[in-house]
């Protein structure tokens, strides 16, 4: 059969799985960076197990334990330390935690792609007999007989078929670093205070990812102090090992924390959108690359059994969009509750945290890693 050429706008994690997906098959793919290099940003992600089958089902399974670690154990703290609920998820994968680079890097050497680097794209437009014309800012000029937007929360992609304009800042700011030290965690934790949290996951051989968020203005600058001095500033008086392994990140990376609200139109013509693209979510749940990861083996698997129209594109959707809209909104929310400054407010938050059953939460967590979407009728 005729080889079908295939143009995926951004090279981060959707974008790579996609291309995973469709190695060694009629369809060639194209991969389009705007930026010099193909990398992820210093910063640790989370691999559920709902992505984990996926990435299982593509081989890739061994390569992601062996870089990673696992979390056996989830704690709800206030910011003194006060443990107010814990969690140990069971399930027949784990959930991993790790580089957001090494998954990355995993990812790349898994694909039969071609790299472009230092294309950003231009514009996009299908042409009468079905295909899609692609022109970049460096003025290369290509024809694909299909077009994945990957390209992230200010898809280029997203604008052309769908129009919505800038993502919806939420209200705070999120830092994130790793940090290496011999305390022994062993579990992952998420600490509560007024207006602000911190998040700790192991990753492996005394590697540390952390995040923590404030509530403040949209790019809200960090100068004169510099961002790690604001940070010890904010955080002083939280529980050991915070203000440790913000003292020991060497490279901090700040985002202001923006989603969109989940619209259907993901398609137009022979184009279509791809994880952040598609459906930008607040990293609350951890579940951000998770359903990037879900999203692209839908479209893969489709696209290898029905070929590259625009009928298959919005079948893909309607299999993937329910499922996305539902993390971005509990994602959404659950942020809010994680981030009042009210002091009634936060007393009654931690109160019926403390109050909630191990066994609640867990049926909450199956919800999102018990999703098996390799089971999933395409």
């Amino acid at each position: 059969m005729q080889t079908k050429e295939i143009a995926i706008i951004g090279g981060g994690i959707a974008g790579l799985t996609l291309a995973v997906s469709l190695r060694n098959t009629r369809f060639k793919c194209h991969i389009f960076e705007k930026n010099a290099e193909f990398k992820e940003i210093g910063a640790a992600i989370s691999v559920f197990p709902n992505a984990l089958r996926v990435l299982r089902q593509y081989g890739l399974l061994n390569d992601i334990l062996n870089v990673g670690g696992a979390i056996t154990k989830i704690c709800m703290k206030t910011d003194q330390g006060k443990i107010l609920a814990q969690t140990e998820p069971r399930y027949q994968l784990p959930a991993m935690c790790l580089h957001r680079a090494d998954l990355h890097a995993i990812l790349l050497k898994h694909t039969d792609a071609t790299f472009y680097a230092n294309h950003e794209l231009n514009a996009f437009q299908s042409t009468p007999d079905g295909k899609v014309s692609v022109s970049f800012k460096n003025g290369v000029f290509r024809i694909f007989d299909a077009v994945i937007g990957a390209d992230g929360l200010h898809s280029v992609v997203r604008q052309g078929i769908i129009g919505d304009g800038k993502p919806i800042f939420r209200g705070y700011n999120i830092w994130r670093g790793i940090a290496e030290s011999n305390i022994d965690i062993g579990y992952a934790s998420e600490s509560y205070g007024k207006g602000k949290r911190v998040g700790i996951v192991p990753i492996r051989n005394g590697q540390f990812g952390w995040w923590t968020t404030v509530n403040e203005k949209f790019k809200e600058s960090d100068e004169p102090e510099e961002t790690k001095q604001k940070l010890l500033r904010l955080f002083a008086d939280w529980h050991d090992p915070i203000p440790e392994l913000i003292s020991k990140t060497d490279h901090i990376i700040k985002n202001s924390l923006s989603d969109r609200i989940p619209v259907s139109g993901w398609s137009k013509g022979n184009c279509t959108l791809l994880g952040d693209a598609a459906h930008p979510t607040m990293p609350t749940l951890g579940q951000g690359g998770c359903i990037a990861i879900e999203g692209a083996y839908i479209l893969g698997e489709i696209i290898k059994k029905y070929g590259v129209t625009e009928s298959v594109f919005q079948r893909y959707e309607s299999l993937h969009y329910h499922r996305a809209k539902s993390i971005i909104e509990d994602s959404l929310q659950l942020g809010k509750i994680g981030q009042l400054e009210n002091s009634m407010a936060v007393y009654l938050r931690n109160l019926l945290m403390g109050l909630t059953p191990s066994s609640f939460t867990l049926k909450v967590v199956d919800k999102y890693f018990l999703y098996d979407v390799t089971s999933m009728k395409i």
